[in-house]
């Protein structure tokens, strides 16, 4: 689904902790998807912790181009709160859109659409590759890719720690 490359580059000052992400140089971009317009910015924070490696965080952002301003969807993860007081759920989504006049009374919500953090579980990489596939018509690289998730997902699971 692209030809760009995530690398994974030490954190400085933090012997345990990795970046992977897109680079160029040192700076974080967003991949071009094969079909379609839209761009993935992929940004996971890495500890190392004895045998295994957990995420700190994460950030998936789908975007109608290079500018991070122009997300239509964000997932995001945080295994500890970002700051004290934090009240959202440490996974969530964030979707750039607007309310339709349906009836429901928005004037009672304080935010719009795109700053409400909806509830996820952790959303690994393989569940928004395959999301942007099945919904977004980004064209595959291979055509087993479904399996090649499938199996993906499965080791995932077989080593994923807790919350």
């Amino acid at each position: 689904m692209t030809d760009a490359r995530l690398s994974l580059l030490p954190i400085p000052g933090r012997e345990t902790h990795f970046n992977l992400a897109c680079f160029q140089g040192r700076e974080r971009i967003s991949l071009s998807l094969h079909g379609v317009s839209e761009r993935l910015f992929v940004q996971q924070a890495i500890e190392v912790v004895g045998e295994h490696c957990q995420t700190v965080t994460y950030g998936y952002r789908l975007q109608t181009g290079d500018d991070p301003n122009s997300w239509l969807l964000r997932w995001e993860y945080s295994r500890e709160p970002p700051k004290a007081g934090y009240e959202y759920p440490l996974a969530h989504l964030h979707a750039n859109a607007n309310f339709v006049d349906s009836g429901l009374a928005v004037d009672r919500l304080a935010k719009t659409p795109s700053h409400l953090h909806i509830p996820t579980a952790r959303v690994p990489l393989e569940l928004v590759l395959w999301h942007l596939i099945a919904e977004w018509a980004v064209t595959p690289k291979i055509d087993d890719w479904r399996e090649v998730l499938s199996e993906s997902l499965e080791g995932l699971e077989a080593r994923r720690t807790a919350l």
